[in-house]
């Protein structure tokens, strides 16, 4: 049998393949997520191999090149950057060093649990966006982001309330079609294109709102 060598630098799974029971998490899996609903799934067992990957990354830069290639000792994966929605990096530890001081509090949430705290079902339980906040109170909020495909984010952020002129410059990031970074609830962080950005709601919103904005109420 041929044998493998160390330079078999990213193997590749499918999440339709079924997992061994004793599978093992490796030192760094990446997952993407395709605005056709579709994934590719890799991981690269070699700590060493794995930290250079890590250390050549540039997020702020992931998602304006043409491409990303995934190769190993048998073929070589194109992926054209504006049909990927989110890059998922799967590691343990606590280095998010990727990600901006004023992301460091947003962590993914299911949707079941973003559900649990957001009743948007029963409307009169629902957090109103203007309520007496002072700057440096602590705020829990939740948001809701659409991505091309139909797929959906959910996230948990806790953050200090900021001045007006804060808030939206917080918003123009999210309509800034970069990349958006959080942190994973099984380790590791994602990175989202908001370039494939649809929609985002934020419960609860933030007293101020653009001028021009819409008043009605969610049917539905």
């Amino acid at each position: 049998m041929k044998s493998r060598t160390k330079d078999e630098d990213m193997k590749t799974r499918f999440s339709a393949r079924p997992i061994p029971d004793n599978y093992q998490a490796p030192p760094l899996g990446i997952l993407f997520q395709f605005v056709d609903g579709s994934v590719a799934n890799f991981f690269q067992p070699d700590p060493r191999i794995a930290e250079r990957i890590w250390s050549r990354i540039h997020v702020a830069h992931l998602f304006t090149r043409p491409r990303i290639v995934i190769a190993d000792d048998y073929s070589k994966s194109v992926f054209v950057c504006s049909q990927i929605n989110r890059i998922d990096f799967i590691f343990e530890g606590s280095d998010f060093s990727q990600i901006p001081d004023d992301h460091a509090e947003l962590v993914e949430l299911s949707e079941q649990e973003f559900r649990a705290r957001v009743p948007l079902e029963e409307p009169a339980r629902l957090e109103r966006r203007v309520q007496p906040r002072h700057v440096g109170d602590l705020l829990v909020s939740f948001l809701h982001l659409r991505m091309r495909g139909g797929s959906n984010v959910y996230l948990m952020n806790e953050t200090l309330v900021k001045l007006p002129s804060d808030n939206h410059s917080y918003m123009q990031r999210l309509l800034s079609k970069g990349p958006f970074c959080f942190r994973l609830p099984s380790g590791g962080e994602s990175v989202l294109n908001l370039a494939n950005l649809i929609s985002y709601s934020v419960y609860p919103g933030v007293a101020e709102i653009p001028a021009d904005s819409w008043m009605a109420q969610p049917k539905g």
